[in-house]
């Protein structure tokens, strides 16, 4: 069997792969913070260092959204003293009350003006839950898939892959999605939410939840499964099928 190869930057990566920053600034670690993709460890790929600056704008954007400050900032993904600033106001404002029933480890909490998975919940979440309502989808299974695909990274890169980006890892081989686009949260939970909406009032799908999460992942089999094409106990079906109610039994266990 050949092992994998490491192609992207993944999620929260611990040598800050692209250009992501350590907790005290002088060195490469998983935060979002001053100076995130303006320089890289050696070993970043350009897509690498586009995510991480990807990441930063749409960090930028969500803390426009949330209306952090009095006025907007640039969403231009430099990460600068004012977006640091907005962030601080954020964190210090409104992050305590949208995280209040949530349980944070210590190795994701996010020390003031940077970035890890406690303030990208807070950024992040609550603009899931509102295209969960669009759509009428479970908030729970948007954020489950969310969580299984980048861990809440607006700039992740599939590990093992470099055409997943964004927050819900949207491949970009897939025709008429582009890299903006994917790194776009607005778009990417926006498409999410859409398509689960999509597959589920749709009788190919079997109006049935479990193979909708599971399209995320492989939409091909997960329609196979749906219309009961694949056999259980098949040298040819059980690994896609071993596959794919892993995944969602990994995002089932990530909703609330």
């Amino acid at each position: 069997m050949t092992t994998p190869v490491r192609e992207g930057r993944g999620g929260w990566p611990s040598d800050g792969r692209g250009g992501t920053i350590s907790a005290d600034g002088t060195g490469f670690g998983p935060y979002y913070g001053v100076g995130a993709g303006q320089r890289a460890p050696d070993g970043s790929a350009a897509d690498d260092i586009a995510a991480v600056k990807g990441g930063v704008k749409a960090i930028q954007r969500a803390l426009n959204w949330h209306q952090a400050t009095s006025k907007p900032i640039p969403t231009d993904g430099v990460f600068s003293q004012t977006t640091r600033s907005a962030l601080i106001a954020f964190q210090q404002q409104k992050q305590p009350t949208i995280n209040r029933d949530m349980y944070i480890p210590a190795n994701e909490r996010s020390p003031l003006g940077l970035v890890h998975k406690e303030t990208s919940y807070a950024l992040f979440m609550p603009i899931a839950d509102r295209y969960a309502l669009k759509y009428t989808v479970p908030r729970g299974l948007l954020r489950g898939i969310t969580t299984i695909e980048s861990n809440w990274d607006p700039g992740a890169i599939g590990y093992y892959t470099n055409s997943d980006f964004g927050l819900c890892q949207w491949n970009t081989t897939l025709p008429d999605i582009t890299k903006d686009n994917a790194l776009d949260p607005f778009w990417a939970l926006d498409s999410t939410a859409h398509m689960m909406r999509t597959r589920i009032d749709a009788t190919d799908w079997g109006k049935n939840w479990i193979y909708v999460i599971a399209a995320h992942n492989v939409p091909t089999w997960a329609l196979q499964w749906a219309q009961g094409k694949l056999v259980p106990g098949s040298a040819d079906d059980q690994p896609k099928l071993d596959r794919m109610t892993g995944y969602v039994t990994n995002v089932l266990a990530r909703t609330w």
